[in-house]
């Protein structure tokens, strides 16, 4: 089986030190449990690049971006040229299109 190699993006790293420094705050167990899960969701896309759902907004469609659920937030990724680009980590209450638009401008 072909692994792949997945990068964060600067945004990416941002957003996950964000997510782990405010659940952090009240639940350490809870803030490292979400970090597991979202870690584990990566491992699986150098397996799996194409698991993800596509994304449905229009304006972002033709950008081939690809989401993975890990409750409440959600990865925005990009398989291109056999790598794993992960954009975004954003909680699914955000607008995300706005914020990856944004991304790849």
């Amino acid at each position: 089986m072909t692994s792949y190699e997945v990068d964060l993006l600067p945004a990416a790293y941002s957003d996950l030190d964000e997510i782990f420094d405010y659940i952090l705050v009240g639940n350490s167990q809870a803030a490292a449990e979400i970090l597991d899960r979202i870690m584990n969701s990566l491992h699986r896309l150098e397996n799996y690049p194409h698991s993800g759902a596509p994304l449905f907004d229009r304006s972002l469609k033709k950008f081939n971006f690809r989401m993975v659920i890990v409750a409440p937030y959600i990865i925005f990724y990009r398989f291109l040229d056999n790598k794993i680009l992960v954009y975004r980590i954003l909680h699914g209450a955000r607008n995300y299109p706005h914020l990856l638009k944004g991304e790849i401008e």
